[in-house]
């Protein structure tokens, strides 16, 4: 299901994106405003190059995309890790509740996995009840 994002993936990928941004617009309009894209082509090119964006499909339609990114957390006192960061995961609001989140989640856990990852984390606001379950 999940797949590397491509430049052709643009446009599905601000639809999504700008479904999950009102919900935070939502939320916490003193911090959030809706923008015209969120994923500009720059920006989105750069995701795309560094590998950080993937896709969703089902039937060769973009439904979701998860925005990956990963670090390291090291110092002194401390086990070195490696975070895979779940920055951003979007299922279509037309497909919700049907397993496409999980499955998603299911597939980024074996990503992190082939990517030597030891932490897999994912923040959500606590009003987002389909997230937080």
């Amino acid at each position: 299901m999940l797949e590397l994002a491509t430049l052709k993936n643009r446009d599905d990928v601000n639809r999504l994106a700008r479904q999950v941004h009102e919900m935070h617009v939502q939320w916490r309009p003193d911090l959030y405003t809706m923008p015209e894209e969120l994923f500009p082509e720059e920006l989105y090119a750069e995701l795309v190059k560094n590998r950080e964006l993937y896709v969703a499909k089902l039937d060769g339609a973009v439904i979701g995309f998860a925005l990956l990114r990963m670090r390291v957390s090291e110092g002194v006192g401390k086990v070195t890790r490696k975070i895979m960061l779940i920055d951003q995961l979007c299922v279509d609001e037309a497909l919700r509740n049907h397993g496409i989140g999980t499955q998603m989640m299911e597939e980024v856990r074996v990503l992190a996995r082939a990517f030597g990852c030891t932490d897999l984390q994912l923040g959500v606001y606590p009003q987002n009840d389909a997230a937080v379950s």
